[in-house]
């Protein structure tokens, strides 16, 4: 019986959100955290209690989306969990990752390309070696020499190294007037237009090879990105442009027939962003996205298409510049009909949904996407990955057909902690039940838990057995403000829209 002057009432708490909304609590994504022998940031639980790193929102391993329906307009926002990533091959036991690509110009355009090695890389056909190069990899692209397919690769000891079918090997570009071999640092790796294969050094100089040849380099074919007086970092094909990225700076060039330089620049587009690294750069179809700031400090992440726009928030700025700009890195991935731009800071990912504009955490025992390609030809539609932490040489995999939710073979935790609520009053709520609404999944279970004391401690409430029609719980004590969380550690898909409940408040 309800004490008197005590009401009930109903809540719904969305399971989805924005990653955060509290700049003062982003530096708490640090790897110090997690559900024990899983790896989890932003929740510890042991047994009953644990203590939560993050302040405020944070959704880990999951993501929102949002679903509208095209007859009766009802729009519903769902959280669901990431796809995980297995094991290709191993082409390089032992070792790191450096660089990964589909060699689209060559055979079926399926095969797998990656570069291995801390110290000296190793390029690999699948298993199969290419060949090594002096130096750690950088970058791998590739390229039509007339009608010959072409990869071409760059390493952090300023060397460029070439590999096509008829020389069969990894092979040097000894050209002395190519920028690396005469005393130039290069910046970045190479980019491809119109039958020329272009090089940026630290200075900001472009540089050009011969039309139609990656071995022969001509010592007046340069331009600069100078509008600004900052450094190179690097650059890639944007449309018809070599979108080049400065320290301050981006500048496009175009194909303008001129010699011995074929390109110039369009001066009237250049942005006063600069770029913090060439790592820190990423690209979804004709979207180019990267990290970099202003003269006026910060970091964020942009976006380009038709003109420049800032995606990150705030509070992801302040995860940011926790990191470090030397400790970004950034590619992109499409799955599960969605874009995602990965942002890798420091120990920390930050996942970016382009068609949701929404941000969310990845978090595993070992991150295994430094770097993602994808194959969508014919009956394979799959996704591939590095990892530059994980020393097993492997190339992993994401088959769009058969998802699953393990990273390497282990399971990884969904976590979604809510912001916390007070139901309109400070008034002291005694919380009579939770049901979970979403997707029913069999052998799936969610663990509930909350914290009453902004976030300093936490406590198991119970577990929800997914499987059941109305998975819920009844009798979870008092508070005068409460955040819930939802974690799921089930080797399962996950989608769900919201908690539900009552409280009864009391009348002081």
């Amino acid at each position: 019986m309800k004490a008197p002057g005590q009401k009930t009432k109903e809540f719904r708490l969305p399971l989805a959100g924005s990653l955060t909304n509290r700049t003062s609590g982003s530096d708490s994504l640090t790897p110090t955290g997690g559900y024990v022998g899983l790896g989890v940031v932003g929740v510890m639980i042991v047994g009953m209690s644990s203590s939560i790193l993050g302040k405020d929102q944070r959704f880990t391993n999951c993501f929102s989306r949002s679903v509208t329906d095209a007859v009766t307009g009802q729009k519903r926002i769902f959280s669901i969990k990431r796809p995980g990533f297995g094991t290709n091959n191993t082409p390089a036991a032992g070792e790191i990752g450096n660089a990964l690509l589909v060699w689209t110009g060559e055979g079926t355009g399926q095969k797998i390309i990656s570069s291995f090695g801390s110290t000296n890389s190793t390029i690999y056909d699948g298993t199969t070696s290419l060949g090594a190069i002096t130096g750690k990899c950088t970058g791998i692209t590739e390229t039509f020499v007339s009608t010959t397919p072409t990869l071409t690769v760059t390493s952090d000891d300023d060397t460029a190294w070439y590999y096509d079918t008829g020389v069969g090997v990894m092979t040097q570009i000894t050209d002395g007037q190519f920028p690396g071999n005469n005393s130039k640092t290069l910046a970045g790796t190479f980019a491809h237009l119109d039958g020329f294969n272009f090089i940026m050094d630290t200075d900001g100089v472009i540089w050009a090879s011969d039309l139609n040849t990656v071995t022969s380099w001509t010592a007046t074919s340069f331009g600069s990105a100078n509008n600004y007086p900052d450094k190179g970092i690097g650059m890639v094909q944007h449309r018809g442009f070599l979108m080049c990225f400065g320290t301050e700076s981006v500048e496009f060039l175009y194909n303008a027939g001129l010699t011995p330089f074929p390109f110039t620049k369009n001066t009237a587009i250049t942005q006063k962003v600069g770029c913090v690294s060439a790592d820190a750069i990423a690209q979804i179809g004709d979207t180019t996205f990267w990290c970099g700031s202003s003269p006026q400090g910060g970091l964020s992440i942009f976006q380009y298409d038709q003109g420049i726009s800032r995606i990150s928030t705030p509070e992801v700025d302040s995860m940011l510049i926790l990191a470090g700009a030397s400790n970004i890195s950034m590619t992109s991935l499409r799955v599960m009909g969605l874009s995602f731009v990965i942002v890798v800071a420091a120990n920390t990912t930050l996942v970016y949904c382009m068609e949701e504009k929404n941000w969310h955490h990845w978090s595993s025992a070992a991150p295994l996407w430094y770097k993602c390609v994808g194959v969508s030809i014919g009956g394979t539609m799959v996704n591939y990955s590095i990892s530059k932490t994980s020393t097993d040489g492997k190339v992993y995999i994401q088959n769009q057909t058969g998802l699953v939710w393990r990273d390497d073979g282990t399971i990884y935790t969904a976590v979604m902690q809510l912001a916390p609520t007070d139901g309109g009053t400070k008034r002291r709520k005694f919380w009579e039940g939770i049901e979970f609404v979403g997707d029913q999944e069999e052998d799936s279970i969610a663990t509930l838990f909350y914290s009453d004391d902004d976030y300093q401690t936490t406590h198991n409430l119970g577990t929800l057995d997914l499987s059941l029609p109305r998975p819920r719980l009844k009798r979870l004590g008092s508070s005068s403000r409460r955040a819930f969380g939802l974690a799921h550690s089930a080797d399962t898909p996950f989608r769900g829209e919201a908690l539900e409940g009552t409280f009864s408040a009391s009348g002081v």
